[in-house]
């Protein structure tokens, strides 16, 4: 998939005056934000001692709360930098830059505790203590700037395996750094607007599909502007999808036809998730003249941690735990599934990258030591998502499912989440009301047409 791109690729020998370029540049931004700014990290090439890089100083600021958004970036733009835009996390990520007489400056923002965060400090650790592996990457740069001086997609794309291997590396590197401020929890429930509700929906939904995809080398994620797209190989499209569509109508079809032609030519089945602020708004008309077809429709939902109780349904019967090796993601996996293969061979990758200070945990319930329940949380934009709650066919109306989902807003409130979300299907949406979730907004899935037809006659719920 190739974007040409009129940037100029100009890698350069290291300079020993980027880290005091990054410390000065550091120290105004700092006068500036104040106490809205919790960390500030000097990330990318130019803070690996020796690499050779663009000559653009990269720097990450983690955020206090990335409701503040418009004000700090008021305040970045009074210190020179252009107008925030998005970046690769819809509505919590946002990136700006600025061009100084020596040296260019591009901001990452994240809020504190968010997972790129993590990387991007833990991929520069671990390549400075290890030589051999900035050799190689110094050497892959290079050689991609000789071949792609003028196409500033094609030289990332050429870096992505490779950074994807250090990335994973580090992620399980011993040495990685420990003490990043803790994720904002969020303010209290009965402060949160429609609008920042769904939002943060869509921010958590993003996360949970793409977090294991940076470090997976068997699975392919693929990051451009207007799509996301992750593809993991297997033949079950529930680990094949795009998302986050951002788009303009007159583009539609050239980006809905390139995301179909990548598929088409992994020759994968995938399916294209259609969240509330997609763009264009209109896109599921575009998707159906082009041959996709609706197969499932999510209702989003909300529930209020700060008015519930606390109190869980008790079922001594059921032991749930946190799976956190192959064995106990397997029985995750296992729970419910039409692929067996497919599924057992991602949670198997999964295990072999998971730690404890991923967003994400998985959970399954046992009874007499057999599987007969699942579900998974990821803590991300403020809010608890609350997602692939299942139970086995044959231990239906028991009662599971319920202690299961308790279980997660049991350890949400604990965490200090004041706000828990999940989509509900049609079959689940009445339940919930009754248990005093909300809706705020839809989530739907398409298909090509052959591939829809295909899941209806299989008649599963795979969510």
């Amino acid at each position: 998939m190739k974007t040409t791109n009129p940037y100029k690729i100009e890698v350069v020998a290291y300079d020993r005056l980027w880290p005091n370029l990054f410390k000065d540049e550091a120290n105004r931004i700092q006068k500036s934000l104040g106490p809205c700014l919790k960390e500030i990290y000097h990330i990318g090439s130019t803070s690996i001692p020796g690499m050779p890089a663009k000559p653009c100083i990269d720097i990450m600021l983690g955020l206090d709360n990335i409701d503040d958004i418009h004000f700090i970036a008021e305040k970045l733009t009074q210190l020179g930098y252009d107008p925030a835009r998005r970046q690769i996390i819809p509505h919590v990520s946002f990136f700006t830059q600025r061009q100084d007489q020596a040296i260019r400056f591009h901001l990452h923002l994240h809020e504190r505790g968010s997972p790129q965060i993590k990387r991007h400090v833990n991929f520069r650790d671990y390549v400075i203590q290890h030589p051999d592996v900035a050799h190689d990457y110094a050497q892959l740069k290079m050689q991609l700037a000789t071949h792609f001086a003028d196409d500033i997609y094609s030289y990332v794309a050429g870096k992505d395996k490779l950074v994807q291997e250090i990335d994973a590396k580090a992620k399980l590197w011993k040495k990685r750094k420990r003490d990043y401020p803790p994720q904002n929890t969020g303010r209290m429930a009965k402060d949160w607007s429609y609008e920042k509700l769904v939002k943060a929906m869509e921010a958590n939904l993003n996360v949970h599909r793409t977090h294991f995809a940076q470090y997976l080398n068997q699975v392919e994620l693929v990051r451009v502007p207007g799509f996301t797209l992750v593809n993991s190989g297997l033949t079950d499209d529930t680990f094949n999808y795009a998302l986050d569509a951002d788009f303009s109508s007159s583009n539609a079809n050239k980006k809905i036809s390139e995301v179909t032609d990548y598929f088409t030519q992994k020759n994968n089945p995938f399916s294209w998730w259609i969240s509330p602020h997609d763009k264009p708004s209109d896109l599921f008309l575009y998707l159906e003249n082009k041959g996709y077809e609706n197969t499932e429709n999510n209702r989003a939902m909300y529930f209020d941690l700060d008015a519930w109780d606390g109190e869980i349904f008790s079922m001594p019967e059921l032991n749930i735990i946190c799976a956190t090796d192959e064995k106990t993601l397997h029985d995750f996996a296992l729970v419910l599934t039409n692929d067996e293969f497919s599924f057992k061979t991602y949670f198997s990758w999964v295990a072999s990258i998971l730690t404890d200070d991923d967003p994400i945990e998985y959970y399954v319930g046992y009874v007499d030591g057999k599987p007969v329940v699942r579900g998974l949380t990821c803590y991300f934009a403020q809010v608890a998502g609350l997602h692939w709650l299942s139970t086995a066919p044959s231990e239906r109306r028991k009662g599971y499912g319920r202690a299961m989902q308790e279980y997660r807003l049991k350890r949400a409130k604990d965490l200090g989440y004041h706000i828990a979300v999940l989509q509900a299907s049609n079959e689940g949406y009445p339940l919930y009301r009754q248990l005093g979730y909300k809706a705020c907004g839809h989530f739907r899935e398409y298909k090509i047409r052959q591939a829809a037809s295909l899941k209806k006659a299989l008649n599963v719920d795979k969510r």
